[in-house]
């Protein structure tokens, strides 16, 4: 979570000294709401998620770059983790029980 909140503030820092750029200025300003649909959509059931999808699909477009990019940030984070844990894993089997 502080690794969405750090790549937020660059973002509005970056926003806030570069000349204004629609995207950048609109997933910063929708950033909180757009973290919070993704993470209703992560948790969602089927029939919530199909709602969800709706209101994403009728809202501004502002906001829906502003998800995307969320769940861009979440997947690449994902990612590295994910890397990391292997890498470590080999590196150190000892630490890790096979099932």
């Amino acid at each position: 979570m502080t690794d969405i909140k750090t790549l937020l503030e660059r973002a509005e820092s970056v926003a806030s000294k570069t000349q204004p750029n629609g995207d950048l200025l609109a997933v910063v300003k929708h950033a909180a709401s757009a973290r919070q649909f993704v993470w209703d959509q992560h948790y969602a059931s089927s029939a919530e998620r199909a709602l969800l999808d709706e209101r994403l699909a009728a809202s501004a477009p502002e906001f829906q770059a502003a998800v995307a990019a969320t769940e861009r940030a979440l997947s690449e984070e994902l990612t590295d983790s994910s890397a990391r844990r292997a890498r470590i894993r080999a590196e150190n089997p000892q630490y890790f029980k096979e099932n």
